[in-house]
């Protein structure tokens, strides 16, 4: 009798596990037909570009701060965000359907954080530019952003300004690649 006792135990938490195993697998299902049909996706690989472009042009930038090479960092990193996205394709100069054509306008070191001597310990570097999608037939502007602002801190190294200098070329890369992400995020998207 024991024996059957534990045997029916068995059975019975095997059927609850599968019972639990078909709802789980029906929610999943339920959920992915209801997103998908909402017109959910992930933000950047959804929508379209403006206009319905699908090449473009991404010269570099201008620069009009006081720190050199800035522009090419910023602009790089944009180039190499554009060129993954399955639905767009990046062209030589002059040759897009569009151009997105843009400026640094500012380049700015605050800091943000200090030891028990006030010494800085991190710094602020934050990056606005201006940016604008022309359709390259009739110049008309099919998106366009004024003052567009991201920033990364980097720690400093008081003792080492090499090692300060080379966090902040760091932080300055980061922080382009995380600006061109959210930056076609945003054109995609429509916002």
């Amino acid at each position: 009798m024991r024996g059957n006792s534990i045997k029916g135990t068995r059975e019975m938490g095997r059927g609850r596990g599968s019972w639990t195993v078909y709802f789980l697998a029906l929610l999943l299902i339920a959920i992915t037909g209801a997103l998908s049909g909402c017109g959910y996706h992930v933000a950047g690989k959804g929508g379209s570009m403006p206009g319905g472009i699908t090449t473009i042009s991404i010269p570099f930038f201008q620069n009009y701060t006081k720190r050199p090479d800035v522009e090419t960092v910023i602009t790089t990193a944009i180039v190499d965000e554009f060129i993954n996205t399955a639905s767009l394709q990046v062209v030589k100069s002059g040759e897009g359907e569009a151009t997105l054509v843009g400026a640094v306008r500012s380049y700015t070191l605050t800091p943000v954080s200090f030891d028990s001597t006030d010494v800085t310990q991190e710094y602020r570097l934050s990056v606005a530019v201006d940016l604008q999608l022309v359709r390259r037939e009739d110049e008309s502007i099919l998106w366009e952003r004024k003052g567009f602002t991201d920033y990364e801190d980097f720690r400093v190294t008081a003792l080492d300004v090499d090692a300060t200098k080379a966090a902040e070329r760091e932080a300055l890369k980061k922080m382009a690649r995380d600006m061109a992400r959210l930056i076609k995020e945003q054109m995609v998207e429509g916002f």
